[in-house]
């Protein structure tokens, strides 16, 4: 897992991004650092235990890697390839994704807790016990995707595509939804009110 040692400035509770004693808004040089840790992101065979939250980062191929306890929190992803990737125990909470391909990936255990999703792919995944909670998803597909006990609570969902999908397990239960469609996906196997949420 990525450290989650304090930012060395005086009265912020930041975790420091990777390679640095504090947080990345607190560095002097943001290019430099985003710069070194894409440098260990892109590696060949991936990445274990890097923070790069609140990282900008636009037009990356990072499709067939494996990362493993990875920080995404708070970053701005524009045209990312995460395509055919694996995820374990990766953090996306808050972050601003645009036009990303997640499709063909294997998470596990991952979050994209109150994230803004817009016209992005997970065709075709293996989302497993993955967390969507408060997350607005616009303009988006998850068509043909394993979601078991993932969760899309109390978020947005527009315009978005979970055909051919299985939701066992899934805890759907958005604040609002709209042109929504579930198109072969067995939808009497999620949890789609807070009344059955513990059952």
């Amino acid at each position: 897992m990525h450290s989650f040692a304090r930012c060395s400035a005086p009265g912020c509770r930041s975790v420091v991004f990777h390679g640095l004693s504090t947080c990345l808004s607190h560095h002097d040089d943001r290019e430099a650092a985003e710069s070194a840790a894409l440098a260990i992101l892109s590696a060949e065979g991936g990445a274990k235990d890097v923070n790069a939250a609140s990282a900008r980062f636009d037009s990356l191929d990072l499709s067939s890697r494996r990362f493993v306890g990875c920080s995404f929190i708070g970053c701005q992803l524009k045209t990312v390839l995460f395509t055919g990737s694996t995820l374990l125990l990766c953090f996306f909470d808050a972050a601003a994704i645009a036009s990303c391909d997640f499709s063909g990936v294997n998470a596990q255990f991952c979050s994209f807790g109150g994230s803004d999703v817009s016209d992005s792919s997970f065709e075709g995944s293996e989302l497993i016990h993955c967390n969507f909670d408060g997350a607005r998803i616009k303009d988006s597909t998850f068509s043909g995707s394993n979601l078991y006990d993932s969760r899309f609570i109390k978020g947005e969902v527009h315009r978005s595509a979970f055909d051919n999908c299985d939701l066992k397990r899934v805890y759907f239960i958005p604040s609002r939804q709209s042109e929504t469609s579930f198109k072969g996906s067995n939808t009497m196997e999620a949890i789609r009110d807070l009344e059955h949420i513990y059952t």
